[in-house]
């Protein structure tokens, strides 16, 4: 492992500490079951289910990276091949933990495909697809570090690029666009039920796992104090990113917009819950995008500090946008009489919310001193 800082140990204490409090209440779910956490019959589904949306998006848009290097020639991409490589893994695996979590009990998720094999449930195609995913990015790591080391021979080169290349298809229509579509084929929920929403689901997260790739730039040249991309680099990736986020405005614009002026009396009441009780969110999701927009047109919201602060805003924004959809999506009432639905997250479901994403960030920040993410280094000591 390449050498550590005292505040490299201490950052990574507090993830340890912050993931024990998510362990110790996981584990009281495990003994006294759902009722310590804000769901129920009507509202199954909570903070959970949008950290799934959310690190499977991130997971997706991170492929890009691998698109732009292989596919379009961007060789100043590079530096972040691995990263972004390493990103999308371990958000999937984040992902695929939050719906464990969900389920109660872990070992029901493990059934699927191998016992749970519906065909007809697009729960089953949305699962099964993660295991490929982490498969071709697992393949696509290992060839990659090769490369990175001085290893590889003219055919391994090339199952990187074409590796690179599928990845980004797979990752938004197989993974991506199926589990929007679970949401989507909903009839019963106003807000889901919309062909355009695995659409949706894919820009989002373009959007997001691509400002994430460009945060993780940022805060790793600040750490290391050296410069990873160049001062041009980041200015494309600002221009790219700024496309993404205005077609995600775009299409989160006319879903509101539709949703508003439907007539429906269950697109108004779902209206009514957006701007009253979920006003802050909504606020944050569709103001949030429309700032990180502006912060990108001009010269200085392009640089490593205004990226920072555009891409920061981005996650907010989008993970404001997952908890309306997964929430609100449930909370309007299906029937005349139902009464007002609550969810409220306790805090022991957002303890072990907070420790999932505690345990991506803490596994991140040791592959990364233990893979080599730029420079060849010798053979000895690494675990390739």
């Amino acid at each position: 492992m390449k050498n550590v800082g005292r505040s490299f140990v201490l950052f990574a204490g507090i993830l340890l500490a912050i993931m024990g409090l998510g362990i110790f209440n996981w584990l009281r779910f495990l003994s006294h079951g759902p009722g310590l956490t804000g769901s129920s019959d009507v509202v199954p589904w909570g903070i959970y289910i949008s950290g799934l949306a959310y690190f499977i998006g991130v997971s997706a848009g991170a492929t890009i990276i691998g698109l732009m290097i292989h596919a379009f020639g961007r060789e100043d991409y590079a530096p972040m091949g691995i990263r972004a490589i390493l990103l999308g893994l371990l958000c999937i695996f984040g992902a695929t933990q939050f719906v464990l979590v969900d389920l109660g009990v872990p070992f029901r998720g493990l059934k699927v495909p191998l016992i749970l094999h519906n065909l007809t449930s697009l729960f089953l195609i949305s699962s099964s697809s993660y295991y490929g995913f982490m498969l071709i990015l697992l393949a696509e790591l290992y060839f990659t570090v090769k490369i990175t080391r001085g290893k590889a021979t003219e055919r391994d080169k090339k199952i990187v690029k074409w590796l690179g290349i599928l990845a980004v298809p797979y990752a938004l229509w197989v993974v991506h666009a199926f589990t929007g579509s679970i949401f989507g084929v909903v009839k019963a929920r106003e807000m889901w039920n919309t062909p355009m929403l695995p659409v949706h689901f894919v820009i989002s997260a373009i959007a997001s796992g691509f400002a994430m790739v460009i945060l993780v730039a940022v805060i790793t040249s600040k750490v290391e104090k050296r410069e990873i991309l160049t001062g041009e680099t980041f200015d494309h990736m600002g221009r790219l990113l700024a496309f993404f986020l205005i077609v995600t405005l775009f299409l989160d614009f006319f879903d509101y917009f539709i949703l508003r002026y439907s007539g429906k009396k269950e697109a108004m009441e779902t209206w009514h819950i957006l701007t009253t009780r979920y006003v802050p969110l909504f606020v944050m999701n569709i103001g949030g995008l429309a700032v990180a927009f502006l912060i990108l047109l001009f010269k200085k919201g392009r640089t490593a500090n205004g990226l920072l602060m555009a891409t920061s805003i981005v996650q907010v924004a989008i993970i404001a946008y997952r908890i309306d959809l997964v929430t609100v999506g449930q909370i309007a009432p299906l029937f005349p009489g139902m009464g007002e639905l609550q969810y409220i997250p306790t805090l022991p479901e957002i303890s072990v919310a907070l420790g999932l994403v505690a345990t991506v960030i803490l596994l991140y920040m040791v592959l990364s001193k233990v893979i080599p993410m730029e420079e060849t280094v010798p053979e000895e000591g690494v675990w390739f």
